[in-house]
C-alpha cells in the first residue's frame, strides 16, 4: 500500500514538473551540456520466492534476488532559459544476481546457489529546474520517464547439471533526479558533475511469475562539457 501511495506521489510530481515547461520557458540563449558518468546501482528490491518446476527435479521452491551493480551513463541537456533544461539520458549498466535452489523454511543444508550478473539499460527523457544557475554551484532538481530493458540472466546449478535461464519483459520507468554541475574554471565549459536518481521500475520474468520492484537507487559521477 505504501509504495503504491509513493509511485502514485511520485508520478504526481513528474507531472507537475514536467507540465512546469509551458508557463517557465523564456527567450534566451540555449546551451546544450552534455554529461559522462560512472554510475552505480543499488535496488531497493526484495528477494522473490517461488515454487519452481524444473525438469527431472522436484518442485521445491526457489528464491531470486539482486545486488548493487556498476555501469556508465550519458546526459544531453538543452538549456531553455538559464534554469530550465530539458535532457535525453541513456544509463547502461549491471546487476548482480542471486539464484537459490531448495529454499524450505528454517532448513539451510540441501541449498544450491549460483551468482550472475544481468545487463541492464534505461532510455528517459526529463526535465531539470536549475536553483543556481549563476553560482559557483549548479544545483538542480528533475524528474523523467522512459524505457527500462533488461538482457536474460543465467545461473549454473552444476550440482544438479542444471542450468536456469530468465528473462524478462521490458518496463515502462519514471523517477526524480538531484545534482550538481560544478565547473572547473569560472567561464570554462568543462565541469564536475553529481547527481542521485530514484527510479520507480519492475523486474518482471516473461512468461513466468516473479516479479520483483526494482526501484533502484542511482548515484553518478563524472564530466560534463557546456557549448
Amino acid at each position: 500500500m505504501k509504495n503504491q501511495i509513493l509511485r502514485r506521489t511520485l508520478l504526481i510530481v513528474l507531472v507537475l514538473m514536467l507540465g512546469a515547461i509551458g508557463v517557465t520557458v523564456s527567450p534566451a540563449e540555449a546551451d546544450w551540456i552534455i554529461r559522462g558518468n560512472y554510475v552505480v546501482t543499488w535496488p531497493s528490491s526484495d528477494s522473490y520466492q517461488t515454487q519452481s518446476v524444473i525438469e527431472g527435479l522436484p518442485d521445491i521452491f526457489t528464491e531470486l534476488s539482486f545486488d548493487k551493480g556498476q555501469g556508465f551513463g550519458l546526459d544531453i541537456g538543452y538549456k531553455l532559459n538559464p534554469k530550465l533544461e530539458l535532457f535525453l539520458m541513456g544509463i547502461f549498466t549491471d546487476i548482480e544476481g542471486t539464484f537459490v535452489y531448495g529454499i524450505e523454511p528454517g532448513e539451510e543444508s540441501g541449498r544450491v546457489t549460483d551468482n550472475n550478473t544481468v545487463d541492464w539499460y534505461t532510455i528517459d527523457f526529463g526535465a531539470n529546474y536549475h536553483f543556481t544557475p549563476e553560482s559557483r554551484v549548479d544545483f538542480y532538481l528533475g524528474a523523467f520517464v522512459g524505457v527500462f530493458s533488461y538482457d536474460s540472466i543465467k545461473f549454473n546449478l552444476t550440482e544438479l547439471e542444471r542450468e536456469i535461464s530468465i528473462s524478462f519483459d521490458d518496463q515502462f520507468s519514471y523517477g526524480l533526479n538531484a545534482g550538481i554541475d560544478v565547473p572547473f574554471t569560472a567561464d570554462g565549459p568543462l565541469f564536475f558533475t553529481a547527481s542521485v536518481k530514484y527510479m520507480l521500475t519492475d523486474l518482471k520474468e516473461e512468461g513466468g511469475p516473479r516479479e520483483i520492484a526494482l526501484d533502484p537507487i542511482i548515484g553518478s559521477l563524472g564530466i560534463g562539457f557546456k557549448f
